[in-house]
């Protein structure tokens, strides 16, 4: 099975010929973001894969990971720093706890709920796949100087401070 997509130049040259509204109003720009994001979720999916993590359960233990040690809070707390359902990150924290790469010490100040808290196994994972990603970023920008990489970034950032 051929695993090669269409190119963007391809894709507007077709509606170009074949669709010239669309030609005329999409953007291009847009159309690269779009597959720029879904190339690197490509790579940065099969990177977690092989650390043996899910996108969601790497992102759990880099929120506790980026907290003052001992790297712990309360559920609504991670839930607050990430973009998932109270029901997803529950079923994301049985599988991290099964892993040992979270505790869930009892909350002090409610004995009903429980505490998450990063444990040692689970910083050294948070810390390794993030030197790994890491090394995934700059391999992606690889392409531009330093000076585009800044304003490629001052770019990005003003996209979405002028959607806020």
């Amino acid at each position: 099975m051929d695993d090669r997509r269409i190119t963007i130049a391809e894709l507007r040259e077709q509606q170009r010929h074949n669709w010239p509204k669309a030609y005329d109003e999409s953007q291009p720009a847009i159309l690269r973001l779009l597959r720029t994001y879904d190339m690197f979720s490509r790579e940065s999916g099969e990177l977690m894969s092989s650390q043996g993590l899910q996108s969601a359960e790497f992102d759990v233990l880099a929120a506790l990971r980026r907290q003052s040690p001992p790297h712990c809070v309360s559920p609504t707390q991670l839930c607050s720093a990430l973009f998932i359902s109270s029901g997803g990150l529950t079923k994301v924290l049985k599988r991290l706890e099964t892993a040992g790469w979270i505790e869930r010490p009892a909350n002090p100040n409610d004995g009903r709920s429980q505490l998450v808290q990063l444990s040692e196994s689970g910083k050294k994972k948070a810390e390794d796949t993030m030197t790994l990603l890491c090394n995934l970023h700059r391999k992606w920008l690889a392409p531009l100087s330093e000076d585009e990489t800044a304003q490629f970034d001052r770019l990005l950032e003003a996209l979405i401070t002028g959607r806020d």
